[in-house]
This record gives C-alpha cells, sequence and structure tokens, in this order.
C-alpha cells in the first residue's frame, strides 16, 4: 500500500486516535506490505496513538492516516476508544512523541 497521491482518509483519525492489530496480526500479510505500510503494522502490534505511530515510524502524519486507513479499511487494524483512565497515560505518551520529534 502507498499513498497513490493521496492526502486523507475517509475514517477520522485524530492524533490521539488509539489503534492496534488487536488479535489479527498477520506475518503473511506484513511481508506483502509496502515498506512503510509495513513498519506502521509491525508498531500497531501494541495499542498506541497516530502520533505515536507518525513519529516511532517517521512518517509524515497526514502519510500515517491514510495508511492506517488502507489498513482499517481491509479489517487490519482496530481502532480503541480512549477511557478516561487512560488520558493522563496517552498525554504522556503524546508527549515523549513529540519530544523525540524535536
Amino acid at each position: 500500500m502507498t499513498a497513490r497521491g493521496r492526502t486523507s482518509s475517509r475514517n477520522p483519525l485524530l492524533i490521539h486516535t488509539l489503534v492496534s492489530t488487536g488479535n489479527r496480526y498477520d506475518p503473511l500479510l506484513a511481508a506483502s506490505l509496502a515498506p512503510a505500510s509495513r513498519t506502521l503494522y509491525e508498531q500497531a502490534r501494541r495499542m498506541c496513538s497516530v502520533a505515536e505511530l507518525s513519529a516511532s515510524c517517521g512518517l509524515p502524519l497526514g502519510l500515517t492516516r491514510v495508511l492506517i486507513g488502507d489498513l482499517l479499511k481491509i479489517g487490519q487494524l482496530v481502532v480503541h476508544d480512549a477511557r478516561p483512565s487512560q488520558d493522563l497515560a496517552l498525554l504522556e505518551r503524546l508527549r515523549a512523541g513529540l519530544v523525540r520529534l524535536t
């Protein structure tokens, strides 16, 4: 999967939207993906935010959103609801991700 010139996704993904592969990780699918999509897919084996994925994969946020949207479309990623008890932990992870970008 590549962005193929697309700049947005049909899924409204905020920077704090949490995604993961859930229990759906498929190594054969991972091997068949384009490098950027493969990196995102493999990083999403643990639940993390869109911003964290963007930072950890070294991809622009817009491209990250498009590629996550593609993986959601084929049912390989899961969007998780943020729980109130996760708010502080989420903010700490977002802060850490932003610090890594600087």
